[in-house]
């Protein structure tokens, strides 16, 4: 075996390496899975954030006692905070029943 056809080994098995690294990085990338770890769960309430658009970032507040959720939106770049939605849950799962 030549030094050329020698390289040439070397130089498609790194290819294959790297092609491999590749699918495995995008599989990652494009099959995310979303994890509560952010949930606090005290007394009366639940409370977990979540990203829900390009630098904003929302506070999820479950009342358990009421059922009622209230969701805070926050923005980083203006460091404002927003009242967005205050539902009542039972309501909202009979709605989404009836569909």
């Amino acid at each position: 075996m030549t030094r050329i056809q020698l390289a040439c080994c070397f130089l498609l098995a790194s290819a294959f390496l790297l092609g491999g690294i590749l699918l495995v990085m995008l599989d990652a990338k494009f099959t995310s899975t979303a994890y509560a770890t952010q949930t606090v769960s005290t007394g009366d309430f639940s409370i977990l954030t979540a990203q829900t658009q390009n630098n904003e970032e929302s506070l999820f507040i479950i009342d358990n006692v009421t059922a009622r959720l209230m969701i805070v939106e926050t923005d980083i770049n203006k460091k404002r905070l927003r009242v967005a939605v205050v539902r009542d849950l039972d309501q909202l799962f009979r709605t989404v029943g009836r569909r």
